[in-house]
């Protein structure tokens, strides 16, 4: 990662100022903690700097600093919430909304997502995770990523959302297209394609419950169909869009957040036996995980021009939010290199902080304490099932496959 002091220039060069410039490829597969290994070194070599990759944009790599940027709406703004894309032609409700239009739609969304409700939803939880285990348990292995990770969430969420548990494999196959573009430029036609189709998708479906609406408790859009905002009903366009934000920012982030807890729990023979055999612990291993394998890695766009912890930044710059390196800042984190199932007083922002903080951290954890539950009661024992190097991808958090194998009873 070269740094040298920047100079005033176009394209992805910085204004003029005395922070590092590096040039980092965010896009490339990597072997499997790679990139957490790399952000530890930009971490302490600054806590801001700017990366010339694409088009240029800024990247926060420690804790305080990204926790401070997510309390600040005003300045790091979420028009855009991806940095290779600043001027995004869609308006996704709620994430690219800012305060306090904001906060009316999270009033909104909240109640389906509280801990109450959440807390209803676990036996059918279990159940559908047993379900998704039964298709392959009595192989003595499978591939985790597609068989499991993607399979499971997916299922959970067609439940609440009242969709037909038959569709599946529809939603598997439209996240995996869109989130492996990230690493596949060359596929953009097939991201377009998937989004098309899962757009059309709930267009139907908003249609269909407009036609004949459901129980508003067992059915997510007829839900959002008896909500207002301030004083009218919701439109069909801000239903769509909150449907496709649901499916974009729920299901290939569990996904992905479960790949790399098993991946250590395959790799950690310790780890493994302790959560199989004391299943008290799967709380606290469940925010260690989410703090040392971090999913989202939020982008901001600057709303005016500001100085920054001494980097002047630019109405229009993007800004990334690097979790990777700020949820294992020495600063902030005693032995953040250590995954500590037991570590207390865990303030990782894993789910964002401020306005922003992610809806659906309540289901989230849900579902990552009943994978690690009822995963370990049917499968103590597991193990790499290939001496082929794990890899991640690149541009989105997650692992490329995870083959795992276990003796069969």
């Amino acid at each position: 990662m070269p740094a040298s002091t920047p100079a005033s220039m176009a394209g992805g060069m910085p204004p003029a100022g005395s922070c590092p410039v590096i040039n980092y490829d965010i896009m490339s597969p990597r072997p499997v903690l790679t990139a957490v290994r790399e952000m530890a070194e930009l971490r302490e070599a600054a806590p801001v700097c700017w990366n010339s990759f694409g088009t240029g944009f800024w990247m926060l790599t420690r804790y305080e600093e990204c926790r401070e940027a997510y309390q600040a709406p005003e300045i790091f703004g979420s028009d855009s919430v991806i940095v290779l894309d600043p001027n995004p032609g869609y308006r996704w409700i709620p994430t690219n909304v800012a305060p306090p239009e904001h906060s009316r739609y999270r009033q909104i969304l909240n109640r389906p997502f509280s801990p109450r409700t959440v807390a209803g939803m676990a036996p059918r939880m279990r159940e559908l995770c047993n379900q998704t285990i039964d298709t392959f348990v009595g192989r003595g292995g499978c591939e985790f990523v597609a068989d499991f990770a993607a399979v499971y969430p997916t299922r959970v969420f067609l439940s609440i959302m009242g969709l037909p548990a038959a569709d599946d494999m529809l939603f598997v196959d439209w996240v995996d297209t869109i989130f492996d573009a990230f690493s596949d430029p060359a596929g953009q036609a097939r991201t377009m394609a998937a989004m098309g189709a899962m757009t059309e998708y709930f267009v139907r479906v908003v249609a269909d419950r407009r036609a004949a609406p459901r129980d508003p408790a067992a059915d997510f859009v007829s839900y959002l169909m008896t909500e207002r905002y301030e004083d009218r009903p919701l439109r069909d366009d801000e239903i769509l869009q909150m449907c496709v934000v649901l499916v974009l920012a729920g299901l290939d982030t569990v996904k992905s957040q479960l790949s790399y807890s098993f991946h250590h729990l395959a790799t950690t023979p310790e780890h493994r036996r302790r959560v199989a055999t004391d299943p008290a612990v799967v709380p606290t291993a469940v925010e260690e995980f989410l703090r040392a394998f971090p999913i989202i890695q939020d982008g901001r766009k600057v709303t005016r021009d500001v100085e920054f912890h001494g980097c002047p930044m630019k109405k229009g710059d993007m800004v990334l939010l690097t979790l990777g390196a700020a949820m294992r800042d020495p600063r902030s984190f005693p032995d953040p290199e250590r995954v500590d199932l037991d570590r207390t007083a865990n303030r990782h922002i894993s789910f964002a902080a401020g306005p922003h903080r992610c809806l659906g951290s309540h289901l989230a954890r849900a579902e990552m304490a009943v994978a690690l539950r009822e995963w370990h009661r049917r499968i103590p024992d597991y193990r790499l099932a290939s001496a082929e190097p794990v890899l991640e991808r690149g541009g989105a958090a997650g692992l490329v496959a995870l083959p795992l194998a276990w003796e069969r009873s």
